[in-house]
């Protein structure tokens, strides 16, 4: 049965986020089997807070998904002026389920008072809900990561032969590596139509491969970075 959905709490003053999760029933609502920090949250807000089901009617794997998804966009791309993502870890009472808490910036008491806006301060529910579910890139991003991942089986199947070969040079691999897939999550979640952006990056990645391969790579250390050079050249179009 699909009887799962994805929510939010939000703080009901601001409309900052400060909780992502899923559950059936009534867990939306429930303040038991919270973490420490999401209690101490709500207590600062006297009890109050503020609920959006952003997705309903899903099966358990796809509400684990969606969620992941929410979670990503808000790591990546929404650290408002007044507010910033201090802490984002697995929910020991409710697994597959991360908190994100803010924190408000100190401003200086000899600046002038101004108080910026929240992302989500001035629009409605519905905008809310549609904003954090829109991923304009994620299908040509996907299309992409699953080039990626083939050209890192290589990688993967090799992996204790090529850091053997030169280690130095085996964890500057691994840094692009991850650096690529950084991006591919960053810009998978992002709510802007922002692909040749993501080009651009990831040529920027090919300036770091090259930089590697300065240092003379030798064997399977070699033929992996040429295969991942070629593959960006291909994604980038050069």
């Amino acid at each position: 049965m699909k009887e799962h959905y994805v929510y939010i709490h939000l703080n009901p003053n601001s409309n900052e986020i400060f909780y992502v999760g899923k559950g059936k029933g009534n867990r939306k609502s429930s303040k038991t089997s919270r973490n420490e920090k999401w209690d101490k949250y709500v207590a600062k807000l006297g009890g109050q807070f503020k609920i959006l089901i952003i997705k309903e009617n899903l099966s358990e794997k796809e509400a684990i998904e969606l969620e992941r998804k929410i979670i990503s966009k808000i790591d990546w791309h929404y650290d408002d002026l007044t507010t910033n993502i201090a802490d984002s870890f697995s929910d020991l009472e409710d697994s597959h389920t991360i908190e994100i808490v803010f924190e408000n910036l100190k401003q200086s008491t000899q600046s002038k008072k101004h108080t910026p806006k929240a992302k989500f301060q001035n629009l409605s529910d519905l905008e809310i809900i549609s904003t954090l579910l829109y991923f304009p890139n994620e299908l040509e991003i996907k299309k992409i990561s699953t080039e990626f991942e083939k050209v890192c089986e290589y990688f993967q199947d090799n992996w204790g032969e090529l850091e053997e070969i030169d280690e130095d040079i085996f964890l500057n691999i691994e840094d692009v590596v991850d650096s690529i897939e950084d991006l591919f999550t960053e810009y998978k979640s992002s709510d802007k139509k922002n692909i040749q952006e993501f080009i651009i990056d990831l040529d920027r990645e090919k300036v770091e491969i090259e930089i590697i391969q300065e240092d003379k790579p030798k064997g399977k250390q070699k033929k992996f970075l040429t295969d991942l050079a070629e593959w960006v050249d291909n994604v980038t179009g050069k």
